[in-house]
């Protein structure tokens, strides 16, 4: 009997928590009461909704940086919605750049909710760097979706995202579904467009962005970004890296070195690479070759793979100008392919070079 009663404990619990604890809590995920009880752009849409959530993020980057993301959601043949690629874009990973060809969003545009299916959003009004709004009409229902960007501090903002929906009887199921599981998507999109945003936003402010000159060949990479500093100091600080640590928050790496004092061939750094919320990396290299003010050469490996790094510094008539070249091989046992691979990681090392000419330039003389 013990057994059963804990299973009707068990089946009590669960729905009580839901209702009284996570659904109030994620349909309002990250705003603010203001944010809560404000009127939005395309509440008219759905007037009296029997569903609505208000979820915020704060982003470290202007509104103008965050708009070009919004502008070109949609499910393939679109740039994505940044979320869990697999549910809703047919496994086609979002766009990490900014497309040209998508940037003219008109009202009217219709944007897809998953890859190549006919049901799509339909562009309500465009209030450009302010507000995005989109509705779509199926079922006998409405659904609006409302994006909407607030200045924030100095340089940043909030980007806040309404859903509403009504639906008539028939679409019940549908609607406990999106009850259920549409917190889970929008987090993940709205962190996806703040993950964007801000490396949009670091790369305009710390002046030319990085350049990738090899994008075409899977695990082979030759970026560079110019740096305003001599050489010799650029080389000295690639040679103590941990000592800019810690990394902007995208950066997601710590390290240390060993052993102390002048780098030179043999010199170790342990380093630790964020892949997900509580999941971390370990990656170890050792220096191969070290050439000041010129060339710094490492091999490095972890579980998953091994390859090469070069840095190769370039004078230049403002300061010089860093190249990062660097080769890498999975392991046998890593059942994913290295396209894969490749599209996750290359931003990323884009973005470290980023914050590290950042960084660079910020360190006082």
């Amino acid at each position: 009997m013990r057994p059963i009663l804990r299973l009707r404990r068990v089946t009590w619990l669960v729905p009580t928590a839901y209702l009284l604890v996570y659904r109030p809590w994620q349909r309002s995920w990250g705003a603010t009461g203001t944010e809560v009880t404000d009127t939005l752009p395309g509440d008219e849409i759905v007037p009296r909704p029997q569903w609505e959530a208000t979820r915020a993020v704060v982003v470290d980057a202007r509104p103008d940086d965050v708009w070009p993301w919004l502008v070109q959601m949609g499910a393939h043949p679109r740039a994505g919605w940044y979320s869990y690629d697999w549910v809703d874009n047919a496994g086609i990973r979002s766009a990490d750049e900014i497309r040209a060809d998508l940037q003219g969003l008109r009202v009217g545009d219709r944007l897809p909710m998953t890859a190549d299916a006919s049901a799509a959003f339909v562009v309500e009004s465009i209030d450009p760097t302010r507000s995005l709004v989109m509705s779509n009409h199926a079922v006998g229902g409405a659904v609006s979706a409302a994006f909407v960007l607030r200045p924030h501090g100095p340089r940043g903002c909030r980007l806040i995202h309404r859903i509403r929906f009504r639906v008539p009887a028939s679409g019940l199921p549908w609607a406990v579904a999106m009850d259920a599981g549409d917190f889970v998507m929008t987090r993940r999109m709205l962190l996806g467009i703040r993950q964007r945003a801000e490396r949009l936003g670091r790369r305009r402010r710390g002046g030319t962005e990085p350049t990738d000159d090899d994008p075409g060949t899977p695990l082979s990479y030759d970026l560079s970004v110019p740096i305003d500093l001599p050489p010799g100091r650029v080389h000295a600080l690639l040679a103590d890296v941990q000592d800019l640590e810690p990394f902007p928050r995208a950066a997601g790496v710590t390290m240390t070195k060993w052993p102390a004092g002048p780098t030179g061939v043999g010199t170790r750094w342990h380093e630790r690479v964020r892949l997900a919320p509580g999941i971390w990396m370990r990656v170890e290299s050792t220096v191969t070759a070290v050439s000041p003010p010129v060339s710094l050469d490492m091999d490095f490996w972890a579980g998953w793979c091994e390859g090469h790094l070069t840095y190769t510094i370039e004078p230049t008539p403002s300061g010089c100008r860093l190249h990062q070249r660097e080769t890498l091989a999975l392991r046998r046992r890593l059942p994913i392919p290295a396209s894969w691979v490749d599209a996750g990681l290359r931003p990323r090392l884009l973005d470290r070079l980023a914050d590290l000419r950042d960084d660079a330039q910020s360190r006082p003389v």
